[in-house]
């Protein structure tokens, strides 16, 4: 008789457990998700910069990788302001940049080749999102 109460007591606690871990893994693995699909690799390298020349408008991190033999840095001007990495790059460095993208053609360089009088840029053209939820464009 014991031995069943102490069962019935650890298995009412055990299922107690689950149910407060279960909405916490549930959770963390949907976000980790969508962060993975916004995520854009960028090589900066002495001649280019390497990454796709389109991407969809929303929430955007850059993973910038200097891939060259001196310092790079990330910058991005456009419909959604300027903004660029903290700090310069070392041969071999990443850093991440968050940027919510809105529609419209972004001029993205690298800011130390730019100070040495070689630009090093291309255009990025950021479309509307096939994904995003449609809007009523009557007003």
């Amino acid at each position: 008789m014991i031995f069943q109460e102490r069962n019935r007591r650890g298995a009412v606690l055990l299922f107690a457990a689950l149910l407060v871990c279960v909405p916490f893994v549930g959770c963390s693995d949907s976000s980790a998700h969508q962060q993975q699909d916004r995520l854009v690799q960028v090589h900066v390298t002495d001649q280019e910069l390497q990454m796709p020349e389109s991407l969809p408008t929303g929430a955007t991190t850059f993973e910038v990788t200097n891939t060259g033999t001196h310092e790079h840095s990330f910058g991005i001007v456009g419909p959604a302001g300027d903004q660029m990495l903290d700090k310069p790059l070392k041969p071999g460095e990443s850093a991440t940049l968050d940027i919510n993208l809105d529609e419209g053609t972004y001029r993205v360089y690298c800011p130390v080749d730019e100070k040495h009088g070689k630009p090093v840029e291309l255009a990025l053209h950021v479309t509307p999102n096939p994904n995003a939820p449609a809007t009523d464009s009557q007003s």
